[in-house]
């Protein structure tokens, strides 16, 4: 246990000391990764996180960094020390005459953000599938979602920061002002520097949403319409989905046998008078079959995931395992690769794995991906714990595949045991940049966590 300071209470920042609390944030949603949080802090304004900062410089102590703990490998848990929550930094601020930008606080969840923009009509370029992560956790991570066909990763849609650096120094950055404190904190899963306050990029949006529901039996069809319909559709994406057809002999046993489908949903924003034409959207595309059409108010269509959310909770599959795998394949390897990765996950993964295809938009720097590509995401509702070892072990094999294949990990889930040469092979020619962007912000390294130690 890391001893804190007793001027922590002179400080003035809110804190809390009880068990339930610590325990808590001594865990994340993956709940596979244990750690230590002897006090968790929550600051109400940006000043109570600089006094934290410069006080954790003086006594040498650690902080994490904590949205909603929806990380899985340990990047939001305290490996001993502060944790640093950042949900009561919630500020909404919007003007009529900068209609195409919000600036928000880095605790505000998406939902938050949609729900403020409603009465104007507008909603972020990019916003998460689920809209109860915050904005800073998203930024901190990078950020997809069902258009990055168009507007690439959250973080290549901010305007601005507000940070404070882990030495203690508050200041806001942009592509155009302190650029390398920019692009080290987007992306930077909170290791440079704490997200405060972020200007988000804002779009305006139509009433009405409308979904197409493709099934295809083809992969290569389905890749290839997934391009084609990039600048036709304001919302894309794909899904596997497992269709059981026996069991068969393997050399490990009978496991299921599997044809795979793979499905689409092509979503259009339209207003009532001007609804979309159907022959024009889906022209000159390969799908097996048009399965379903749907309309939602476009909030209401922003909110969708809502449902297999609470399912989780009330089954209890939330207090299951997470170890939810993110990566971002190369668009020349995506075919062959997927089929093989699909091969080698267990049943207890389900399926359902979501594909996005992610457009070539700059993106700064630490974000590292392949050119153009496709991110492909395994999220089972939940895994029990006696199929820990199994699930874990085909995760590792996965991992490998992607790696050799030219593929990148998307550093927000699961990245299982990590060797000494996971970080200079992740960042490529980047490492020593990173490394000293981080020696430059947090000298004293005081922003670390379970996976940052």
């Amino acid at each position: 246990m890391v001893t804190l300071p007793q001027s922590m209470s002179a400080i003035g920042v809110p804190f809390d000391s009880d068990a339930a609390v610590l325990a808590a944030a001594s865990t994340d949603f993956g709940h596979l990764i244990q750690g230590q949080s002897d006090l968790v802090v929550q600051p109400r304004q940006i000043e109570d996180v600089v006094a934290l900062l410069q006080t954790a410089n003086d006594h040498r102590f650690p902080i994490t960094l904590r949205g909603k703990g929806c990380s899985q490998n340990g990047q939001s848990v305290s490996p001993g020390g502060v944790t640093l929550d950042t949900s009561r930094l919630d500020h909404i601020s919007y003007s009529e005459a900068l209609p195409n930008q919000v600036t928000c606080g880095a605790g505000t969840t998406w939902r938050q953000v949609v729900a403020a923009l409603k009465s104007h009509h507008r909603i972020p370029c990019i916003m998460p599938l689920n809209l109860n992560l915050t904005v800073g956790g998203t930024l901190s991570a990078g950020g997809f979602g069902a258009n990055s066909h168009r507007y690439g990763p959250a973080i290549a849609n901010v305007i601005a920061l507000e940070v404070v650096t882990g030495s203690g120094e508050q200041l806001w950055c942009s592509p155009h002002k302190h650029p390398e404190i920019y692009e080290a904190v987007l992306g930077g899963q909170g290791r440079c520097a704490v997200i405060v306050s972020a200007t988000l990029a804002l779009r305006p949006i139509k009433s009405q949403v409308r979904t197409y529901y493709l099934v295809y039996e083809d992969l290569s069809a389905w890749m290839q319409d997934q391009i084609q319909l990039c600048d036709r559709t304001d919302y894309l994406e794909g899904f596997c989905a497992a269709s059981i057809q026996g069991l068969q002999k393997t050399p490990q046993g009978r496991r299921p046998l599997v044809q795979w489908l793979w499905g689409l949903h092509v979503s259009l924003e339209f207003d009532s008078d001007h609804p979309p034409q159907q022959d024009r959207v889906l022209a000159g595309l390969h799908h097996h079959k048009l399965l379903h059409i749907e309309d939602d108010a476009t909030t209401d269509y922003a909110a969708r995931y809502d449902l297999r959310f609470q399912s989780m909770q009330t089954s209890g599959a939330w207090q299951q395992l997470h170890p939810w795998f993110d990566c971002l394949l190369p668009l020349e390897t995506a075919a062959d690769i997927i089929p093989e990765i699909l091969e080698i996950l267990p049943p207890c993964f389900g399926d359902g794995h979501r594909v996005l295809l992610v457009a070539n938009r700059p993106t700064p720097r630490f974000l590292m991906k392949p050119q153009p590509a496709f991110l492909f995401a395994i999220l089972p509702t939940g895994i029990p714990t006696s199929l820990k070892a199994q699930a874990l072990t085909a995760l590792d094999q996965i991992h490998d595949l992607v790696i050799q294949a030219g593929g990148k990990r998307y550093l927000s889930g699961w990245l299982g045991s990590i060797s000494a040469d996971f970080w200079p092979q992740h960042f490529d020619g980047h490492w020593q940049d990173w490394q000293q962007v981080k020696q430059s912000l947090d000298p004293n390294h005081i922003l670390c966590s379970k996976l940052f130690p």
